[in-house]
C-alpha cells in the first residue's frame, strides 16, 4: 500500500493508504480476517478486537465469521496492535482504492513522527494486509 498523507491530531494520526489494486468486498474481508489475530482489544483486557460494519459494532465469535459478512459499505476492526505498539482503527472502505488509518500517539515511534518516519512505522504493517487479501485465509491454531 501507498501512505497518500497523514494529519496530526492530539492523540491520534490519521493517515490514508492506496490499495495497490482495487479490490471486492471479500477480498477486503480476508484482509480484516488476517489481521485480526494481530490485534487486541483496546482495554487489553479481553483479546478480540472490534469489528463494525458501517460504524455498527458486530459481535462474531471466531475470526472465519468475518468472512461471511454481507456486503455493506465499510469494514472496521479497531484495537491494540502489539505489532506496532499502538492502538488502531483500520476502516477498509467498499468499492474504493484507500483504507483509512488511526494510530494512537503512544510510545516515542508516534508522538514526534513525520511522513516519512510514519510511513517507515505502518508500511510493512500495511503491506502484510495487503497480501493477507490475495492469499487464502490463514489456518488459526487452536486456543
Amino acid at each position: 500500500m501507498l501512505l497518500i498523507g497523514i494529519t496530526e491530531e492530539p492523540g491520534w494520526i490519521r493517515s490514508t493508504f492506496n490499495l495497490t489494486y482495487r479490490v471486492s468486498w471479500e477480498t477486503l474481508l480476508k484482509g480484516v480476517r488476517g489481521v485480526y489475530p494481530y490485534m487486541r482489544d483496546v482495554s487489553q483486557n479481553a483479546d478480540n478486537p472490534e469489528i463494525l460494519v458501517d460504524d455498527e459494532i458486530i459481535q462474531i465469535s471466531s475470526p472465519d465469521e468475518i468472512l461471511a459478512i454481507p456486503e455493506a459499505g465499510s469494514i472496521t476492526i479497531r484495537g491494540f496492535s502489539p505489532v506496532i505498539k499502538a492502538p488502531a482503527m483500520l476502516v477498509f472502505h467498499n468499492q474504493v482504492s484507500f483504507v483509512n488509518v488511526a494510530v494512537g500517539r503512544v510510545g516515542e515511534e508516534y508522538q514526534n513522527t513525520d511522513y516519512e518516519k510514519f510511513n517507515k512505522s505502518l508500511c510493512q504493517f500495511m503491506d502484510s494486509i495487503e497480501i493477507m487479501m490475495h492469499v487464502p485465509p490463514a489456518t488459526l491454531p487452536k486456543g
